[in-house]
């Protein structure tokens, strides 16, 4: 449950490099989100989105380069983390 948890922080301090790479301009996201282009550049910058824009946003400018993006930083935000290869799993379950 508590990755859940670490996983939406990241997404959320993430948003605005999404929106960078997405392609899509401010305006135009803000636009179709309902909120004053103004306040979504403010809400870019700091990362305080709810959770109804972020879905918004997501909904719009979600496509396959952006998920290797996210999934790509998120395994760097994990590179000091110990890692363990299968054959010691499979030594240690006797499989």
């Amino acid at each position: 449950m508590l990755s859940i948890v670490e996983s939406y922080m990241e997404l959320k301090k993430n948003m605005g490099a999404l929106i960078n790479k997405s392609g899509y301009k401010n305006a135009f996201l803000a636009e179709q989100i309902g909120i004053p282009a103004p306040t979504f550049s403010v809400k870019k910058q700091r990362g305080n989105w709810t959770e109804n824009e972020m879905k918004q946003i997501l909904t719009i400018i979600q496509n396959k380069k952006l998920e290797d993006y996210f999934f790509l930083e998120h395994m760097r935000s994990e590179a000091d983390e110990p890692r363990h290869p299968v054959a010691d799993l499979k030594k240690e379950m006797g499989w």
